[in-house]
This record gives C-alpha cells, structure tokens and sequence, in this order.
C-alpha cells in the first residue's frame, strides 16, 4: 500500500508478513529509538485495540489520526497514536458505562502515565508533558509485549509461556529485523525471565545479532540479593542506588560494539502507581547515552 512508505523498511517488510495468532504487533512510532517490551496487554483479548492490532497497521493510513475521544467510535483507533486526544492525567473510566467516551476526563493508564514521565526525562524541556497536556510518549518509542495472552493481572501459566515461545521463535514476530533496530530496549517483564527460564528469553529476542554481554546490575545495596543460579555467586553491580524501593532493579546488557543497550528490569508500575523517581532516573540516565550515539 502506498502509506507503507510512510514507516521504517524494517516495519514496512514485517506489515507483509502474517503471524496467526501471534500477529500483535504493538503501538507507537516504529521509527523511534526505543523500544519498550511489557509483559502482556491487560485489555480483553477482543478488545478492538488488541484483537485489529495488526489488521490496522496494514490498512489503515498514519496520517490524519482522529482525536479518539471526539471521534467516539472504536476506528478513530490508530496504534501510531494510540488513543490520540489522551492527557496525562489518571483516567476515570468505569466498567459499567456503556458509553465511557461521554464521560471521560481524556485521562491514560497508570502504566502509560509512567511511561511518559519516563519519556520526559529525556526530552527538551519544550517537549516534556505536564499534567494535563496531551501525551507524546507515542512519538518517542514503540511498545510492545512478550505474550499476547491478555491479562489484567500477570501469573504464571502454559498459555503465556507458549505465547511467549511462539513469538520469539525464529520464525515469531518479535525475531523480526524490526524489533533487532532499536538502540535501547527494555524489557520490562520482571519474573517472567524466572518463571519460563526455559525459553532463553534475552538470548531469542538477540538472536545473535547484538550480542548482549552481562554488564551487571543497579538496585539498592541494602536489598542486594541477585545470585548467579549456577555459580550461587552474587551478580556483579554495576552502580549501587540506595534510593531505589525495595525489589526494585535494572540489569543491563550491552553489545559488544557498544551501540545498543538491553535493560531488564521491573514493569514501570508498582502497587498501581509509577515507579520510584530515583528507578525512573537512573533508567533515563543508562538509556540517554545511546540515543546520542545513535543520532552520530
């Protein structure tokens, strides 16, 4: 289609490709320089934004978007500004209006407010969000998820696990060239790297070509408690921030030519708020450097 010119070649070839049920593709600007993997979406898994994820990337133009709120129709939906007309302000949606567009106060997800305040810290000051002001985290990085089993709350089940495999198979979506592109990727999936151990999960979505080394850890001194499971030796640190909240943490990977950076480390939201200022800082502070390299 002709609007495919509008995007990235890499995302231009995987828009050509079909996936089955493992074809969610995810939100944001392909063209971006960060990459955010969450664990699974917490919509219905018919949710018109989940269930015509990919159909809407492949037929539907980027340009133009409605402002989904006053448009009022579940087509105004465009993953490249996902609900575009949202402000950063904690929404007041409610299960039981049938209509919830009428009476919304044009708010976001907590998750989606923590992205954004991530995403400030490494914007210009004219360009950072305040309270209020309509979002822009979508223009600045593309997110996606591990599994494409909805839940709206993780656990630990064979259907997330097979999803998972699925997608970073060598012929799943996520081993695509597009999502090997990204200066910085954070993978914010948290115990998932435990609980289905038996998928490689960083070493499949590397594939080979970055090649990720270990570099160490970030988290609170206090709270240091990270062991090598075959050695029983504790993981090198690589800085130590007492400020962090407990169980918070960031392990970083980076490749050997030192242009791309992996972080795992915890979903960007705890106990329905947003992650510590200090965890938000220091993640800003690792990814800043490599979007400067980049754009060299």
């Amino acid at each position: 289609m002709e609007f495919y010119q509008l995007y990235p070649f890499e995302f231009q070839d995987l828009l050509r490709h079909d996936y089955g049920n493992e074809s969610y593709i995810g939100q944001g600007n392909p063209a971006s320089k960060i990459l955010i993997i969450g664990k699974e979406c917490s919509c219905p898994s018919d949710d018109y934004t989940f269930a015509k994820n990919a159909y809407t990337w492949k037929n539907k133009s980027p340009e133009n978007i409605e402002n989904w709120f006053d448009a009022r129709k579940w087509d105004a939906y465009h993953p490249r500004r996902p609900f575009y007309g949202q402000l950063l302000l904690k929404d007041n949606n409610s299960k039981n209006n049938p209509k919830p567009w009428e009476k919304l106060n044009r708010g976001t997800s907590v998750t989606w407010i923590a992205y954004q305040q991530f995403i400030n810290l490494l914007l210009p000051e004219d360009l950072q969000v305040q309270p209020r002001q309509q979002l822009n985290l979508y223009e600045h990085c593309f997110l996606t998820e591990l599994s494409s089993n909805c839940m709206s709350q993780s656990k630990k089940n064979d259907t997330t696990k097979e999803s998972i495999k699925q997608r970073l198979s060598s012929k799943g979506i996520l081993s695509h060239p597009f999502f090997k592109k990204f200066p910085v990727v954070i993978l914010g999936v948290y115990r998932y790297i435990d609980w289905y151990k038996e998928i490689p999960i960083i070493q499949n979505f590397d594939g080979g070509v970055m090649n990720y080394k270990y570099k160490g850890i970030v988290v609170s001194e206090d709270e240091y408690s990270q062991f090598d499971d075959k050695t029983k030796e504790s993981l090198p640190l690589y800085k130590s921030n007492n400020n962090f909240k407990k169980g918070e943490f960031i392990n970083v990977h980076e490749s050997t030519d030192g242009k791309h950076i992996l972080l795992h480390t915890n979903h960007f939201v705890d106990n329905y708020q947003p992650r510590s200022e200090e965890w938000m800082k220091e993640l800003a502070d690792l990814v800043r450097p490599y979007l400067l390299r980049s754009s060299k």
